[in-house]
C-alpha cells in the first residue's frame, strides 16, 4: 500500500493555527510531491530562533539563543551573548501588545549555545554552552545553583569544540539522553549519574555544533508496555577538521569538506545498544530535522560543503528529504521538491498546526549583507507542505469534529479519550493512529523539546456517513509528555 493511504489524525499541545497572510505566493510542484509557498519575502529580521505558541502565533526572534515552553504557557529563553549570557527573559503570549520580560542574573554561568530541556516537573534544564561542561536548573531552588557534567568536557575538541548545542531527548524512564560530538550517555539529572554510555557513533565524525548535524527522537509508540522502545536519529554534521579547515586565515588556504551524508539510528534503552548506520541521498550540514504529525521525519535547509559559522558553508542544500522510520532498510529516504532559496547558518524550520513546516532564516555573516556576498542575508518566510497535503491526498486527510478535550478542557494522564472526526475515503479502522506532538523550540539545527507520541487505537465506531468516534488513553506520566502548555499535570488538546 502507498504510503500515503493510512488516515491519521494530528494532535500538538495546544497549538492553533498559525495565520499569516501571504504578499507573495509561489507554488512549486513537482513529481517528487510537496509544495512549497512564499509567505513574507521580509519579515525584517532573521529567523534564527523559532517557537510556535498556544495562541495562534509564532515567535521569531534573532542573534539571543535557546528556550522552551513552560506550564504556564509563556516562553522563557536564556542565556545569549556578551550582555545576555547570563540573563532570562520570559513572553507572555497575548494577542496585542505583548513584550518580553527580562530578569538579570537568572542564571549561574555564562550559557552561549546551551541546550535547554523541559523536565516532567515543568522546570527546565540547561545543559553546556561555550566552556561550559556543567548544567544548571530553571526556575532556581535552594539546591546548589551549577553541577559538573564531565561528558562535556570529554567531548570538546580543541579549537573547534563540536559539542555545542548537544542533542537532549527525555527518555521513557526519566533520564536524559544526552549526546555531544560523537558519542552519547543516558544521564540521572536528579542524582548526576551517568546511567549508561553509549558506543561512539562509527566514523568517528562530530555531529554537534560547529560540525552541525541535527537529531530526533523517533516516535515513541507502545506506551503502556514495560520497557517502551526509544530510538534517536542522528543525521549529517561534517567531518572532523571541517571548521579548523574552513576557518584558515589565509582565503586561498581555506577548504570546504564534504559534509556527512549519513545518519545513525540507536535504540537507546536495549541493555546493548549499537549504532545502525544508514546513507542519505545527499550530504548535509546544518540541517534541520522535523518530526511531520504522520511519524515522518523532514530533513530540511543546510548545505553540502564545511561547517557551521561565519562564511563557513557552501553548495545550498535545497532538496528536503523524507526519513520513513517503519520502511525498509535501504529505502527509508525519498527526496521532496527543493526550494529556490538556500537556507544556510542560521536557518530554521518548524511544524505548524496544520501539518506545513515554516522554514525561514539564513545567515552566514557577522551582520546583515544583502549584496556582493555569496549567500545573502535571507529576511523572507516560507511554507513547505509535505505530500500529505497534496491535493491527491485529500480525501484521506480527517477533520476532528470535537473530542473530550474539545472547548478547553483539560484531561490528565492516562485517561481515555474520545475523538469524533471526519474523512472522506473508505476507512479502515486498523490503519486509524492518533499522534500527539509536542512543539519546538528551533535555532542552530536542532528542535529542543520536540517529540511525537503515537497513542493506541482502541476503538473504532462508526457513527454517521463520513463521521467516526475513536478512543484512545493518554500517556500515563510526564516521562512521555513533558509539561508543555501543561497546567497542574494535565494537557489541552486541539486539532484540526
Amino acid at each position: 500500500m502507498h504510503r500515503y493511504t493510512s488516515i491519521l489524525l494530528f494532535f500538538l499541545f495546544l497549538q492553533l493555527f498559525f495565520a499569516v497572510q501571504p504578499c507573495h505566493r509561489v507554488v512549486t510542484s513537482a513529481a517528487a510531491g510537496g509544495r512549497w509557498q512564499l509567505l513574507q519575502k521580509s519579515i525584517g529580521i532573521v529567523a534564527m530562533h523559532m517557537q510556535l505558541l498556544n495562541n495562534d502565533r509564532v515567535v521569531i526572534y534573532d542573534r539571543t539563543d535557546y528556550g522552551a515552553v513552560v506550564p504556564d504557557g509563556s516562553l522563557v529563553q536564556t542565556g545569549g551573548f556578551s550582555d545576555g549570557e547570563r540573563k532570562v527573559r520570559t513572553f507572555y503570549p497575548c494577542n496585542c501588545d505583548c513584550d518580553w520580560v527580562e530578569t538579570g542574573d537568572g542564571l549561574k554561568a555564562r550559557r552561549w549555545y546551551a541546550t535547554n530541556h523541559i523536565l516532567p516537573d515543568g522546570k527546565q534544564i540547561i545543559i553546556g554552552g561555550r566552556r561550559q561542561f556543567n548544567y544548571e536548573f530553571y526556575p532556581k531552588t535552594s539546591s546548589p545553583d551549577v553541577y559538573s557534567l564531565p561528558f562535556l568536557l570529554q567531548t570538546n575538541d580543541l579549537d573547534s569544540e563540536n559539542n555545542l548545542y548537544p542533542f537532549v531527548f527525555l527518555n521513557s524512564d526519566g533520564n536524559l539522553f544526552i549526546f555531544a560530538n560523537n558519542r552519547a550517555i543516558l544521564f540521572d539529572y536528579k542524582t548526576g549519574k551517568v546511567v549508561k554510555t553509549y558506543p561512539a557513533i562509527p566514523g568517528g565524525d562530530p555531529r554537534s555544533y560547529p560540525s552541525t548535524g541535527s537529531a530526533v527522537l523517533l516516535p515513541l509508540k507502545n506506551l503502556d508496555a514495560a520497557t517502551i522502545e526509544a530510538e534517536v536519529l542522528v543525521c549529517g554534521g561534517a567531518p572532523k577538521g571541517s571548521f579548523e579547515m574552513a576557518t584558515k586565515r589565509k582565503s586561498a588556504e581555506r577548504k570546504f569538506l564534504k559534509a556527512l551524508d549519513t545518519c545513525g539510528r540507536i535504540k537507546i534503552n536495549e541493555p546493548n545498544p549499537q549504532w545502525v548506520m544508514e546513507t542519505m541521498p545527499c550530504s548535509r550540514v546544518m540541517g534541520d530535522m522535523t518530526l511531520l504529525p504522520n511519524g515522518v521525519v523532514l530533513i530540511i535547509n543546510g548545505a553540502g560543503d564545511g561547517t557551521a559559522g561565519w562564511e563557513n558553508g557552501r553548495s545550498p542544500a535545497l532538496n528536503p528529504v523524507l526519513y520513513w522510520p517503519g520502511g525498509a532498510a535501504g529505502s527509508r529516504f525519498e527526496p521532496v521538491n527543493p526550494s529556490t532559496i538556500p537556507r544556510m547558518y542560521h536557518s530554521t524550520a518548524i511544524l505548524l498546526r496544520d501539518g506545513r513546516v515554516l522554514v525561514g532564516g539564513s545567515n552566514p555573516h557577522s551582520g546583515y549583507e544583502f549584496t556582493r556576498v555569496l549567500f545573502p542575508t535571507e529576511l523572507s518566510l516560507e511554507a513547505f507542505s509535505p505530500p500529505y497535503l497534496d491535493s491527491k491526498n485529500k480525501y484521506l486527510r480527517p477533520k476532528i469534529v470535537s473530542s473530550t478535550a474539545s472547548k478547553g478542557k483539560y484531561i490528565g494522564f492516562g485517561q481515555k479519550l474520545w475523538v469524533r472526526f471526519k474523512v472522506i475515503g473508505t476507512l479502515k479502522a486498523d490503519m486509524v493512529s492518533v499522534t500527539m506532538v509536542a512543539p519546538a523550540f528551533n535555532t542552530h539545527s536542532f528542535s529542543m523539546n520536540h517529540r511525537l507520541l503515537a497513542l493506541r487505537n482502541e476503538n473504532v465506531t462508526y457513527v454517521r456517513t463520513s463521521i467516526y468516534d475513536i478512543q484512545v488513553t493518554t500517556p500515563s506520566s510526564g516521562y512521555l509528555a513533558p509539561s508543555g502548555d501543561n497546567r497542574h499535570r494535565s494537557w489541552k488538546l486541539s486539532g484540526k
